[in-house]
Formats: C-alpha cells, sequence, structure tokens
C-alpha cells in the first residue's frame, strides 16, 4: 500500500512538472530523459541536478531512495562536474564519477579526480588525485591516489591530502600525508607528512625530513632532520632530531639547528647548531656545544668544550653522501 501511494504521489509530480523534471524537498534534477523502478531513478542526457549550494553536471544519473521513498544518493557517470557556490565561496570538481550522498552531505570524485578551489572568484588551489571527497558542511575535502595540489607558487605529491576551507571560502589548513614531496620556488622537501598553514604562511615537516635549497649563490644547502618548521614570513627555518647539513665542503650534524636570514637576504644566511654539534670542513673535524655557520662570507665558529682533530679524507666515507632527496 506504501508503494502504491508513492507510484501515484510520484504520478502526479510527474504530470505537474515539465517533462524530465524531478522536485523533491530541496533537490532539483532536470534531464532529457528518466526511468523509474520503483526502488531508482535513472537520468540520461543533459542531467543536471540542483542540492542547496550545489550543481551537478553529467550525461547520465542514477537517483536512489532510502526507505520512505524520499531521494537519499546519486550518482553521476561518464564524466560529471560539480560546483558549490556561495557568497565568495567556490569549489569545483570534475571526475569521471561523482557520488552525492544526501544523507551524509558529502561528495565523493572518483577516476581522475579535479578540483578547484576559488578566493574572491580567482582560482587558487587545484587539486588532482585518483578519488576526492568533499564534506559539505565541515567544508573538508579528502583526497586519496597520488594527490599533486597547486597553491601559489606551491606545487605538492603524497599519497593522501586533507585540506580545510574556512566559512568565508578561503584556504585555512592543508594536511599531506605519505611520501610528501613540495616544491616552491628554489626549495624541494620531502617528508613522511607535511602541514601547512596559509594564514600564517609556516609549513611543518616530520619523519625522515629532507630539504634542498639553492641559495642566492647558486649552491646546494641539504638538510636531514626528523622535524623542520619553516616560516615563510620571517624567512627562518628550525630543525631538530639528528640534523645533518651539507654545504659545499661543509658537513655538520647536532640536535638542533636554526637557519636565520641576515642582511635583507630572502634565504638563510646563518646557521646555529645547539647542543653538542659536529662539524667538518676538509681535512678539518671540530665539535662543540654550539656552532654557528655562515654562507656568506662562508665561516664558522665552535663555542664550549672545543675539540679540534684532523680527518684522513681520503678514506672518510660519509654514510649520507649517496642518500637521494
Amino acid at each position: 500500500m506504501k508503494n502504491t501511494k508513492y507510484l501515484i504521489s510520484l504520478l502526479i509530480i510527474f504530470l505537474l512538472v515539465p517533462a524530465g523534471m524531478l522536485y523533491a524537498e530541496n533537490i532539483l534534477i532536470q534531464a532529457d530523459k528518466q526511468t523509474f523502478d520503483g526502488e531508482k531513478t535513472t537520468f540520461e542526457g543533459k542531467v543536471k541536478v540542483n542540492y542547496s549550494d550545489i550543481m551537478i553536471k553529467s550525461p547520465k544519473a542514477i537517483v536512489r531512495n532510502d526507505k520512505t521513498g524520499k531521494p537519499d544518493a546519486a550518482t553521476f557517470v561518464d564524466g560529471a562536474y560539480a560546483l558549490k557556490q556561495s557568497g565568495y565561496s567556490r569549489s569545483e570538481v570534475k571526475a569521471n564519477i561523482i557520488n552525492l550522498s544526501l544523507l551524509k552531505n558529502r561528495i565523493r570524485a572518483e577516476g581522475n579526480a579535479e578540483s578547484s578551489v576559488f578566493e574572491n572568484q580567482v582560482p587558487i588551489v587545484h587539486i588532482k588525485a585518483g578519488s576526492q571527497s568533499f564534506d559539505i558542511k565541515s567544508n573538508i575535502i579528502v583526497a586519496t591516489d597520488n594527490v599533486n595540489i597547486k597553491y601559489k607558487e606551491i606545487l605538492t605529491n603524497s599519497d593522501k591530502a586533507r585540506i580545510t576551507i574556512n566559512d568565508k571560502g578561503n584556504l585555512d589548513k592543508v594536511e599531506l600525508l605519505g611520501n610528501v614531496t613540495v616544491n616552491q620556488q628554489k626549495s624541494i622537501i620531502k617528508a613522511n607528512e607535511i602541514h601547512y598553514n596559509p594564514t600564517t604562511d609556516e609549513m611543518v615537516a616530520s619523519g625522515n625530513t629532507s630539504s634542498d635549497t639553492i641559495l642566492e649563490d647558486g649552491t646546494n644547502v641539504v638538510i636531514y632532520a626528523d622535524f623542520q618548521q619553516y616560516d615563510n614570513a620571517t624567512q627562518t627555518l628550525i630543525t631538530s632530531g639528528n640534523v645533518k647539513i651539507k654545504y659545499k665542503d661543509y658537513i655538520a650534524s647536532g640536535p638542533k639547528a636554526t637557519f636565520i636570514p641576515e642582511g635583507g637576504k630572502t634565504t638563510p644566511n646563518k646557521i646555529i647548531f645547539l647542543g653538542r654539534s659536529k662539524i667538518q670542513e676538509g681535512q678539518r673535524y671540530v665539535e662543540g656545544d654550539r656552532l654557528e655557520l655562515t654562507v656568506e662570507p662562508k665561516n664558522f665558529t665552535a663555542e664550549g668544550n672545543v675539540k679540534t682533530r684532523f680527518t684522513d679524507v681520503a678514506n672518510y666515507k660519509d654514510k649520507d653522501k649517496n642518500k637521494k632527496l
């Protein structure tokens, strides 16, 4: 009896609205053709769906109903496009398949999924991944499977990413997880995890981190550490945990090191090691409680129980020499 009433109600709706258009609560679906089998409705040909502040288009869509007969979930196939727009906030997604869950308020895109986030109608973030899900209420995007993100001058690659967007539609937080690589201007950073705060312009890398930076004179500084935190506003880098630095003929190591700029430079010019640290320069091997290295002009000082010895460079073996960044 319940199904009979639903079929009669559905028939009345079809008679009252233009062909190919279905409206149920706050979801509006338009298409050239629709077929209903009692449990789901299949829409074909220029399918367009409006739900809250979301619009989705595709050649074909399948809408499934819940136990009460109301639309519960929709699957858009054969290439789909979704747009979420509210005021100045705008996000869009393209994928082979897009699933819209009305119950969970979530969009999931699968197969060559691409999404963009806009600030003041200008695209600032572009995400490519095997799959992406967007929580409509919390404004969180979760991307998995070879995730590539472009944000301003930053390019990233990771196994997974979690992007949070604030109420104004601006990027609030980016979490990169698993085999992370970040290319930013003249630096390449690798780590197990990297968290980035666009508001403060701070980047925190943890777990087997490495960074390779090209300095203003064209030389490289390579850094290994358990933890690296970079503050772009102050151009300061803080590293800790098994820190090792390679710069020209310097090989320095210690528990903690801080990189700071000097003289208006845009890259760190001074490196300060705190805790028992070591540095090798040619045949000289120096150990102290505090080391201070200057990039330009190139020199260093050691303080606190300083010990110096000379090493046979020809027989010296650097275990990290062939380590790949």
